[in-house]
């Protein structure tokens, strides 16, 4: 599958969840699994992501946040795909949610070998993309990224790791802290170098929510690691979460946290 194929598709579903997005009923709770809900819109995106892929003639295994794993019989492709990453941020009028779709060959089993992928911001329309050598912004190739003046750390954590965070917070100097609602949004910011660094180690998040943007980070030779600063990888055969997913411009940080991380 081609990068302008899956460009496309990007950005056709996000046109169709603006066009969406005022309706009343978009929030409408329809399901739940584990400590997440599915949403009514969050299905429509899905559905529909399915009929365009299924409409470009290849034929695909999703592992999708809603439906979990369909498979086409003899698919030649993998496709994991979160439909709206941020549907809380989409359903609240918050501008930053993204349709995130990362497609691998029907045999891979690496998280950041993936063949191609798009992040498409929703309420901007702007789209991350990649194939297997490059990352393009908006069809244009990124080159070089350049830490930020000032350190920004786009952080998510649970109350039981609020000691480590402390532990790591107390040997950065002159920083500010967010949490902005959409990780594959975020990963970006900061292989964009408009943010320093992005973590995640409440252990909730899915390999749908960031297997495109790590691909996307990966091309640019940023990559996204686990708290032994190790690659992360993951399942591409069904959803599953990991652990602790840590991307940054700084090195210094990282260590500070993965220090503090193996602390507890």
């Amino acid at each position: 599958m081609k990068r302008d194929e899956i460009t496309k598709i990007g950005i056709e579903v996000a046109k169709f969840l603006r066009e969406k997005k005022d309706l009343s009923d978009i929030a409408k709770i329809i399901a739940t699994h584990e400590d997440d809900v599915t949403r009514k819109i969050d299905k429509e995106s899905e559905e529909y992501i399915f009929e365009l892929m299924r409409k470009t003639g290849y034929k695909f295994k999703f592992i999708s946040e809603e439906a979990g794993t369909v498979e086409d019989s003899g698919y030649e492709y993998k496709a994991i795909i979160d439909p709206i990453d941020g549907s809380t941020n989409f359903v609240s009028g918050i501008p930053w949610s993204s349709v995130s779709i990362a497609v691998y060959r029907s045999d891979e089993n690496n998280l950041l070998q993936s063949v191609t992928g798009v992040i498409t911001n929703i309420f901007t329309m702007d789209t991350f993309s990649y194939d297997e050598k490059y990352s393009y912004i908006n069809d244009k190739v990124v080159q070089n990224i350049r830490k930020p003046e000032k350190t920004l750390i786009l952080a998510y954590f649970s109350r039981s790791k609020f000691e480590t965070v402390k532990e790591f917070l107390s040997q950065v100097k002159d920083y500010k802290l967010r949490s902005l609602g959409s990780a594959s949004l975020d990963m970006v910011l900061v292989c964009m170098g408009k943010a320093t660094m992005f973590f995640d180690i409440r252990g909730k998040l899915r390999n749908v929510d960031i297997a495109a943007s790590s691909n996307f980070c990966n091309r640019l030779g940023i990559n996204p690691y686990d708290k032994k600063l190790e690659s992360i990888n993951s399942s591409l055969e069904k959803v599953s979460t990991l652990s602790e997913v840590i991307v940054s411009l700084d090195q210094n940080l990282s260590s500070y946290l993965s220090s503090a991380l193996k602390k507890v």
